[in-house]
């Protein structure tokens, strides 16, 4: 992952969304999803294109061209650009377009002014071009800073043709009463208000006035009227000469009396109001969740009628028609609606222990969502975000009462996640889908949250791999284009291809060459290193398996050096802020497993005892996160954490025999797959990974909905070690999965030819970004589903243990390793004696009892 470009955020072209986005800094106590709302509009400036671009220049791989009172925009190229001519004003300020496009993608636009003269990405706002051969109108707000010199228009990362119609600078003047927060309990609404204005204002509230000093806040408290189990409620507050505001509330009151229709199977019983108006879940007679309300068009809630049956709980109403079926420790719910509708509302009850949206959010105990610790820009508010960036069907909450999940099929469905509740004021967690045919399953029981993930994959089945781009011979002849072209010069290999990437003679990218072709590079020095994946075969290949382990010596000290007492590996930097505390399981287990790989290649016994304390300090985990502290906070969720948890607890079983190692090494294995997409609707999409829920320096990029293949593959590899042990889910199908989209990934030609690609801008734009990386996990990957060794073969029996470049078996005190007749090689018995081999075939070594 590197800060280079962010990927285009879709939004929509209504005023009401787009100024969601003027939402000031708030509290972590604080999520507030709803925007101030617009007084009025003044147009700063504006281009109609009647017989001339007006001053627009095309700036990348683009033409402009103006007739038919409209501009034309051709894109030649993934990256086209045009700029405005100057307009001298201040922000911050909407640009609002008409455009008319063939193609769809994401499109953003820049800006540069007298205090920020350099175009950057946090000078920008993104959004999403519809395909509509129709007029569209967007509008896209700019927080600017200084005079603003010009803007820039970026229409997409597709080659073809936009109309544009107009386009206008326009200010827009907010309500000056913003209503920040609303609570709700039992009795009680509670309403946060501010006043923006430098005068006082009047306002009232059910009838009941109240003057707000300038700059100052208020608190409005109002009865609920708790007289029905579930009631929805219109806050109004009015100003004299603004606008209304208005929230409308679905409340619950547990305490009235609920004149329901019962279901029950197992410990479940779900209880649905007669006049369709809600449903308590109760396990064991006890209240874990509601759904309130059961539906709502556009917060109107449906009068329903009740059909009664003797194994489901139907409701009709005009234009939509719910069923519920009960079978512990499920409920199955069906919508079927002739209007775009919310439901259900689902809301587990109980204090959050864990929450998971999937794509988006990974909580811990009492966390929020759409809270700012990962992303502090407008885009932390994803509590209804691009369906795009939905990994995988399923939200869940794990509270005190019950773990409480949901899962669905048809990915067109928007999503609702809000934990706890702001979007209703209440302290239950909210779960919820938007379409007209909605069909959902609904998890009720006491299980982990790691559980509900393969409950929910279990629930569609891991989806089958893609096509291969290529086959083994054209893939590995690509890897070798890359190595030998773009990535290589007489020094050496560079990590990436790009010219500043210094070239060294890497270990991990020689390994490759000699597994790919059989032949070690001359090299008069190898520097370890050098991919994502560890690849030290080219040591015990060129006569210097002594030289790597003095490197591993070290490298166990140096790691030693890191640890605390109690096993613990502390951070401190500015990646830090917003943590509750100096560490997480990510930046842990990344030492973890560097100690635990290096025992089990060598039998060393303080790597070893080094790393079994830190697998016991990390129980205490319950999030993947903390993993790439070099440019995202230690809070932010990551694959990477899953990857170095499920590496270093196998590894820590296969030393220790510990089963309990072995069960935490399947829960972070599990907690990886919500990073995966196990769904596609693009030609790249299908186990593509998210590499963390949340941005570069809190700001960009946003890396939710940006495909990051090589943190994948970091994750796939220990999946590969994880299968021999544990068939909770087909390991090896999810790992190739991954391997497959990262091949097609790898650019097929051109200058960077068998690279991959660090991300995708985004899903739907498909376009690659650098920086381009070796293609060496691909191959050791490969190679170990293939049941090949991909570095370093290790034996062990009693007190024996025996590392080789080749396959190996230790069988009546003997070592025997397979290897190509004539092949020189080297052997490392017990970490300390080193064994040279002229291979005849089958190669018996004796070993000392």
């Amino acid at each position: 992952m590197k800060p280079l470009k962010s990927p285009r955020h879709a939004i929509s072209p209504s005023a009401m969304y787009l100024f969601c986005f003027l939402i000031p800094a708030l509290t972590l106590a604080a999520i507030n999803p709803y925007p101030r709302q617009v007084v009025k509009t003044e147009t700063l400036t504006k281009w109609v294109f009647t017989n001339n671009l007006q001053g627009f220049t095309p700036a990348h791989d683009c033409k402009l061209s103006a007739k038919n009172s409209r501009m034309f925009i051709t894109a030649t190229g993934a990256d086209p650009y045009l700029i405005s001519p100057p307009i001298n004003l201040k922000g911050p300020f909407i640009v609002k377009l008409r455009l008319k496009d063939i193609r769809q993608g994401p499109g953003q636009i820049f800006w540069i002014s007298d205090t920020h003269p350099q175009w950057q990405e946090e000078q920008s706002t993104r959004f999403d071009i519809k395909y509509d051969p129709q007029w569209q109108d967007y509008e896209v707000y700019l927080s600017t800073q200084g005079t603003v010199q010009h803007i820039r228009l970026d229409p997409g990362t597709v080659t073809g043709t936009i109309e544009v119609e107009f386009i206008e600078i326009i200010r827009a003047q907010l309500h000056p009463l913003e209503l920040q927060q609303i609570k709700t309990n039992e009795k009680q609404i509670t309403l946060q208000l501010h006043n923006h204005d430098s005068t006082p204002l009047n306002f009232t509230v059910d009838n009941k006035q109240y003057n707000l000093a300038a700059r100052q806040d208020q608190t409005v408290t109002l009865d609920s009227n708790p007289t029905k189990t579930f009631a929805s409620r219109t806050i109004t507050i009015k100003s004299p000469n603004l606008p209304e505001i208005q929230r409308n509330l679905y409340l619950y009151h547990p305490s009235a009396k609920l004149d329901g229709v019962v279901l029950k199977s197992g410990d479940l019983t779900l209880i649905a109001a007669r006049d369709g108006s809600g449903a308590q879940i109760k396990k064991a007679d006890r209240l874990v969740a509601v759904i309130a309300p059961l539906v709502h068009f556009n917060d109107t809630v449906p009068q329903l009628k009740l059909i009664e049956s003797n194994n489901a709980i139907n409701f009709s109403g005009p234009q939509i028609k719910i069923s519920f079926t009960l079978k512990a420790p499920e409920l199955s719910i069906a919508i079927n609606s002739e209007i775009d509708c919310e439901g259900p509302v689902l809301r587990a009850l109980g204090n959050l222990e864990q929450g998971l949206f999937a794509g988006l959010e990974y909580l811990g105990k009492g966390e929020l969502s759409s809270s700012k610790l990962d992303i502090e820009t407008k885009e932390h508010l994803r509590f209804a975000p691009d369906r795009l960036k939905v990994t995988m069907p399923l939200m869940s909450c794990a509270t005190d009462l019950a773990t409480v999940a949901m899962t669905w099929q048809d990915m067109h469905l928007q999503p609702v996640f809000a934990a706890p509740n702001f979007l209703d004021g209440s302290n239950d967690h909210r779960m919820a889908l938007r379409g007209k045919y909605i069909q959902t399953n609904i998890l009720v029981n006491n299980t982990s949250l790691e559980e509900t993930i393969l409950w929910a994959v279990n629930k569609q089945q891991l989806p089958d791999l893609p096509n291969p781009p290529r086959t083994w011979p054209q893939q590995k002849k690509i890897c070798m284009d890359s190595l030998n072209g773009p990535l290589h010069n007489k020094n050496g290999w560079g990590h990436c291809a790009e010219d500043h990437w210094a070239r060294h003679p890497f270990a991990d990218q020689a390994s490759t060459i000699w597994r790919l072709t059989g032949k070690a590079p001359n090299l008069e020095k190898i520097t370890p290193g050098g991919a994502h994946i560890p690849n030290d075969a080219i040591y015990f290949v060129t006569g210097r398996a002594n030289e790597w382990l003095q490197h591993k010596k070290n490298q166990i000290r140096s790691i030693i050096q890191q640890q605390k007492p109690d096993g613990s590996f502390r951070y401190n930097g500015k990646f830090q802020k917003g943590h509750f505390e100096d560490t997480a399981s990510g930046f842990c287990a990344q030492h973890a497993r560097d100690l635990l790989e290096i025992a089990y290649l060598t039998g060393d016994k303080d790597a070893l005892a080094a790393g079994v304390k830190t697998l016991e300090f990390m129980k205490r985990f319950r999030t993947p996160r903390g993993a790439q502290t070099w440019e995202v906070p230690l809070h932010t969720p990551d694959i990477l954490a899953s990857a170095y948890l499920v590496w270093s607890y196998v590894r820590g079983y296969e030393l220790t025999g510990n089963q309990e190692y072995l069960d935490l090494a399947r829960k972070w294995a599990l907690s990886g797959v919500p990073f995966v997409y196990l769904w596609g609707e693009h030609p790249i999409m299908t186990y593509a990974t998210i590499a963390v829920y949340g941005a570069t320096n809190w700001v960009a990029p946003n890396w939710m909905g940006m495909p990051v293949q090589w943190c994948g593959l970091v994750y796939a590899y220990p999946l590969t070690l994880l299968a021999p042990y544990d068939n909770t889910l087909n390991w090896n199908k999810l790992a190739n999965g991954i391997l497959i989209a990262g091949e097609q990934m790898q650019y097929p030609d051109g200058k960077f030819i068998g690279t991959l690609p660090d991300s995708l801008e985004e899903i739907r734009s498909q376009k690659r970004q650098p920086w381009n990386i070796n293609p060496c996990p691909l191959i050791s990957i490969h190679l170990r589903l293939s049941g090949q060794v991909d570095s370093l073969a290790v034996a062990a029996s009693g007190k024996n243990r025996i590392t080789s470049p080749f396959p190996i078996e230790i069988q009546d005190g003997q070592a025997f390793v397979t290897a190509p007749q004539d092949t020189q090689y080297q052997v490392l018995i017990n970490g300390e004696k080193i064994i040279n081999l002229t291979s005849r075939g089958k190669d018996i070594i004796a070993l000392d009892e």
